[in-house]
């Protein structure tokens, strides 16, 4: 967090880089739209603390690297923090990561925004919108090897 301080940020930064300076500084932002809390620690135990939440960033290292952040379990949790509309976004495309999240109750869908990289976008509910659908049910029929994470 202390190198951020002397980074250069992009000019695409230049809107948000009074966020940034408040979260670097704070580890905590609040105006009349948006609040964000940025938390350093167990992530495990810190979401129990959390309710209604409108959007996750699952940005944990890989599933090798830190396996308690990618279980059914912990989706679940997850998944009883976030409100009705919630989105949870991922970068991992994981077949078992995917699976965990459908497992825990979420629908799974796939984005490609910069069309360098897909990544994963998890809601409770199924609707239209401009991702990809990725049903889990018939992937699951396909490869009887495939398995959600478990802790």
């Amino acid at each position: 967090m202390e190198s951020l301080k002397e980074f250069e940020f992009p000019q695409e930064f230049e809107k948000i880089s009074h966020i940034i300076k408040e979260l670097l500084e704070t580890k905590e932002y609040k105006d009349e739209k948006i609040q964000i809390e940025l938390f350093i620690g167990d992530a495990r135990k810190y979401i129990k603390t959390l309710d209604n939440l409108d959007i996750v960033y699952q940005d944990a290292f890989s599933s090798e690297v830190n396996g308690e952040l990618w279980t059914v379990e912990y989706f679940t949790e997850l998944f009883s923090i976030t409100n009705e509309n919630a989105v949870v976004t991922t970068y991992s495309i994981a077949s078992n990561v995917r699976l965990s999240l459908y497992e825990a109750g979420f629908e799974i869908y796939e984005v490609n925004p910069t069309g360098k990289m897909k990544q994963t976008i998890a809601i409770k509910n199924k609707k239209d919108m401009e991702a990809k659908y990725i049903d889990m049910q018939l992937k699951q029929e396909r490869n009887k090897e495939l398995k959600a994470l478990y802790d």
